[in-house]
């Protein structure tokens, strides 16, 4: 007969004994009445014994003395003691779990009762209907990222409560970096939040995972908005974001734990602050669409339809993009303004540059979070006025918007002089850095002429151009001609039909007059 192997637990144990017993008594019973016996018999006895195989007999009880009743009475006494003894360490032992069970369901509830007292929402958790969970996402979120903020409460071996994060795991979790490259060469990155994983407190546990969901939710709306930005240079690779700021630069937005971000050795701090500041914009419009969401579910529904409903991407990238461009090109049209002054000044033409920033331009302190998320959305404008000679005054709006009505760079145009030249005066519209100083070099041409004019009046303009001449004699006839490249300001003569002289102006100072050279000529 195979034995079999007495379970561990102790009503699986007791359930063994008893079911042992029984066989036992059947199998003794069966050598008498086998059909009655059989009935309480086990499968696993019918199979491996036979029936009748064992049998019983009566035998007559030996006479004992009185020190074998003794022997016996010493003997039941010491068993009974002993099982007293058992019994009695057995209940202390289960009284002493009894109390260390109970201190940690003690703590436990009392760690169960801080979570809900800091506000967390406490709920069942699917498909554990036993456990307790705690939600830490935002029901503002996306839909893929509403259902993952949840977290199980788990019990520790010392009482102590856990988390599980079932939504994001703990090996997957990373935060937001912004890198800016120049040449190839990373000089900039941001820094991610303050990590308190090692930090004691299950809110601290739920904060960081909350702060992790935001971050994982931050890079999907980031990678979902680039993909459709992909007309002005955004680009997915190797899981990150790519997009240029400049000639030879560019900015590189990925998804990386906090344990294997380095303080790298950067070549100017100008560019770790950058990567921070575009950092914090992204966090900070994130939320603002968060506060968004939330508004508009406090509205009445829109009407039934049978179209879908609309779900474009969030607005994250767009105003970071606004601001880069709008800075760009502010810089690079004061860059090309100034020159043009410099050539003015040079050639002793007195002109001047002022530049103002305007709406959403302005560094102000923040008061709150809509104004600083108004400093980032909408219209960005800039205003400068260019002052040459003749009294000409060019205004230029500098306007951007990655929206309707522009979806880039706009540079509004207006022009009023004292001098006599119609074309292209009032307010003219461009689209590119190229077009305006084009239009601005012809405005110092034509100053330059009305200067002449009302300087050397021997001097007539012809039809409105930048060319003049002087009325002579054949051989002292006169022509001259004003120019203005993006490297200098010159001006071209001839004399009796000989050959072309020139002489440039490039901003150095102490150099000839444009009135002492035409009076020269």
């Amino acid at each position: 007969m195979k034995l079999l192997t007495r379970p561990h637990s102790p009503s699986r144990h007791a359930q063994f004994d008893a079911m042992s017993a029984l066989d036992f008594v059947s199998l003794l019973l069966s050598s008498v009445r086998p059909t009655h016996a059989e009935v309480s018999m086990s499968r696993h006895l019918k199979e491996n014994v036979a029936t009748g195989t064992l049998g019983s007999d009566s035998i007559r009880k030996k006479d004992s003395n009185q020190s074998e009743n003794a022997d016996s009475e010493t003997i039941s006494k010491g068993w009974r003691s002993e099982s007293l003894v058992q019994s009695a360490g057995s209940l202390l032992a289960a009284a002493s779990r009894l109390a260390q069970e109970s201190e940690r369901e003690q703590m436990y509830w009392e760690d169960v009762l801080d979570v809900k007292r800091e506000g967390w929402a406490i709920c069942r958790v699917p498909r554990e209907p036993q456990s307790l969970g705690v939600r830490f996402g935002f029901s503002e979120a996306g839909a893929d990222e509403k259902y993952r903020g949840l977290g199980v409460l788990r019990k520790g071996t010392d009482g102590t409560i856990t988390m599980q994060d079932v939504g994001h795991g703990s090996l997957n979790r990373g935060s937001v970096r912004v890198r800016v490259s120049r040449g190839g060469r990373v000089t900039g990155t941001s820094k991610p939040f303050a990590d308190d994983t090692q930090a004691s407190g299950i809110t601290s546990m739920i904060q960081n995972s909350r702060n992790y969901a935001f971050e994982h939710e931050l890079f999907l709306e980031v990678a979902r908005e680039a993909r459709t930005l992909a007309n002005l240079g955004f680009r997915n690779v190797d899981e990150a974001v790519t997009f240029e700021l400049g000639a030879n630069s560019a900015v590189i937005i990925d998804m990386i734990s906090n344990a294997e971000i380095s303080a790298p050795g950067t070549a100017s701090e100008e560019d770790d602050e950058l990567a921070q500041g575009l950092s914090t914009a992204l966090h900070l419009l994130l939320s603002h669409a968060h506060r968004q969401s939330l508004k508009r579910r406090r509205l009445p529904p829109p009407l039934l339809t049978q179209r879908p409903t609309a779900n474009p991407p969030l607005n994250l990238l767009r105003p970071i993009v606004s601001h880069l461009r709008h800075q760009a090109n502010t810089d690079e049209f004061k860059t090309s303004a100034s020159k043009l002054v410099a050539y003015a000044n040079s050639a002793g033409l007195n002109a001047r540059l002022t530049l103002e920033k305007c709406y959403n331009c302005l560094s102000k302190d923040i008061g709150n979070v809509d104004e600083a998320v108004d400093s980032l959305t909408g219209l960005l404008e800039s205003k400068s006025a260019i002052y040459f000679p003749g009294g000409w005054k060019i205004v230029v709006l500098i306007q951007t918007l990655l929206g309707s009505s522009i979806f880039g760079t706009r540079f509004s145009v207006h022009t009023a002089h004292d001098g006599s030249c119609a074309t292209l005066m009032g307010t003219n519209s461009f689209s590119s850095q190229a077009e305006v100083q084009r239009y601005l070099q012809w405005c110092l041409e034509r100053s330059a002429i009305n200067y002449i004019a009302g300087r050397i009046t021997e001097w007539e303009q012809i039809a409105m151009s930048n060319e003049m001449t002087q009325v002579g004699e054949q051989t002292q006839y006169k022509r001259l001609r004003v120019e203005v490249e993006n490297e200098h300001l010159a001006v071209r003569w001839t004399v009796g039909g000989g050959e072309d002289e020139n002489h440039r102006w490039t901003g150095e100072e102490g150099a000839l007059s444009l009135e002492a050279l035409v009076r020269s000529i």
